[in-house]
């Protein structure tokens, strides 16, 4: 299965993906603002646990995003079913540092809602980041998502409680 468009492509994380789940794991610039990092050993389970094969029955989708051109591996992009009735899912996505800021990620974004809304008939995508990631929050302004609510110290992040907001994008009504 792969989900592309002209700039990119998104397909199931693989082993392949390893090295660039580790480099975006560790990077401190880019943990900065998402939990606490890992130990080695906890990112290779986190990343065993996102490389299972995508069935019907699955209740979490993870993406590698690339170049389409050169095949460059620029990050990843996951969904995770967080409520059955509703059929809503919680999206979370990370780009190595040099590939922000050059539309990737919004990209990336358009073609998971998509995928959301038309393939897995999933009524609304949430996202939730840290009230201080600007760059994330930004993102999913841009690409349609409405902050819906404000979480105060939800999140742990190197030892200190952060302020969280709450995004959502709900199924285009046609």
């Amino acid at each position: 299965m792969q989900i592309t468009s002209s700039r990119i492509k998104l397909q199931p994380l693989d082993q392949s993906d390893w090295e660039l789940f580790k480099e975006l794991n560790q990077c401190p610039k880019i943990m900065e603002h998402l939990y606490d990092r890992l130990p080695l050993d906890q990112i290779k389970t986190v990343f065993e646990s996102r490389t299972r094969p995508i069935t019907e029955k699955s209740d979490g989708w993870c993406f590698s995003i690339s170049d389409a051109s050169t095949g460059e591996k620029l990050g990843n992009i996951g969904l995770k079913l967080t409520d059955i009735k509703e059929r809503i899912a919680e999206v979370g996505f990370m780009l190595k540092e040099e590939a922000q800021g050059k539309g990737y990620a919004s990209e990336a974004l358009n073609l998971v809602a998509e995928y959301v809304f038309h393939t897995l008939k999933l009524n609304k995508i949430a996202a939730i980041c840290s009230t201080e990631n600007s760059g994330s929050y930004k993102l999913l302004e841009k690409v349609g998502f409405s902050r819906e609510s404000f979480l105060p110290q939800n999140t742990s992040i190197n030892g200190k409680l952060v302020d969280d907001y709450v995004y959502g994008l709900s199924k285009p009504v046609i």
